[in-house]
């Protein structure tokens, strides 16, 4: 059995494991669905309809980036490779595996698949400082936060902290440097060449101020959007206790450890931390399940539309 096939089935078996855990030791079944069965049908179609319209800012923002490297592609390409990234998120490890689609639908730009996935990184960072400066803000006018939930606070700001550091060290590295290294093997030296070629691209990004503005709006409107959709299935659930300005906290949060690849979409994962989280507001379990799980059937729907999207693009 393959190495990949190996870490693909532990994970799997650890976010399952975890969730039925949850679901038939720390809450029942028959509970989480009496949540369910109680939730608003309305306000769950308007969370869902947030969650689709976050894909048309996703794909404008991809638009930006791609359009100053002159890439040619059109917004309804890139929605439909956004569906069908997230597709294949159902089954990879982190939120970001779906963005192995994005670079492969995008490998035909001048600068190749180094362009191209310079291009994600570049707006995958930018979603993630909005999502951190989210949970700053929204931290320090919640002192209670800071002192129920130290632990996170400081993953935050150490998050923070290494993305400035990042930042500083990508500016600090001169163009040319990587490929300027001396090196005797070739497939090192096309490595070199193409990380040099990577960090060029970011490096004019990174100095386009007008650029960055633009795209870094967008990212924090793709936020706001997906802060406004969990807060919307809070609502749904009857979740009164926790206010709008808590989300603004704690979801940035939870994705941000969604993004570790330890189990599979953060099967488990996901329950587990909004399982703690709802106990801060003395929630039982099942309402944080009923949460994760609707969370869930979202992703999945859109899932279905972006793997339909996949066989019919094939054709």
């Amino acid at each position: 059995m393959k190495r990949k096939t190996v870490f693909f089935l532990l994970k799997l078996a650890f976010g399952l494991g975890l969730l039925l855990y949850l679901v038939l030791v720390i809450a029942r079944p028959r509970e989480i669905l009496a949540v369910i069965g109680a939730a608003s049908l309305p306000l769950l179609l308007l969370a869902f309809a947030l969650h689709a319209f976050g894909f048309l800012i996703s794909a404008r923002r991809w638009k930006l980036i791609l359009d100053q490297q002159q890439a040619g592609f059109t917004f309804a390409q890139l929605l439909r490779s956004l569906l069908v990234g997230s597709f294949f998120n159902l089954f990879l490890p982190t939120r970001f595996g779906g963005d192995v689609v994005r670079v492969s639908d995008t490998r035909r730009m001048e600068a190749g698949v180094t362009g191209s996935l310079a291009v994600v990184v570049y707006e995958r960072m930018s979603g993630i400082v909005a999502l951190l400066a989210f949970a700053l803000l929204a931290s320090l006018l919640k002192i209670s936060f800071i002192r129920e939930m130290p632990l996170l606070y400081v993953s935050l700001l150490v998050s923070l902290g290494g993305i400035f550091l990042l930042l500083l060290a990508w500016k600090k590295i001169p163009p040319g440097f990587l490929a300027g290294l001396p090196c005797r093997r070739p497939w090192l030296r096309r490595l070199l060449d193409r990380l040099d070629a990577f960090h060029r691209i970011i490096l004019d990004f990174i100095r386009q101020r007008a650029l960055s503005r633009r795209v870094f709006f967008w990212a924090l409107l793709l936020q706001f959007n997906v802060v406004l959709h969990y807060f919307l299935i809070g609502q749904a659930l009857g979740l009164e206790r926790i206010p709008l300005l808590d989300y603004f906290f704690a979801i940035p949060i939870m994705l941000f450890v969604l993004s570790f690849p330890v189990s599979i979409n953060g099967l488990g994962v996901r329950d587990l931390f909004l399982v703690k989280l709802f106990t801060y507001y003395a929630y039982p379990a099942q309402f944080a399940l009923a949460f994760s799980l609707l969370d869930l059937a979202f992703n999945v729907a859109l899932g279905i539309i972006g793997g339909l999207v996949y066989i019919f693009r094939k054709r």
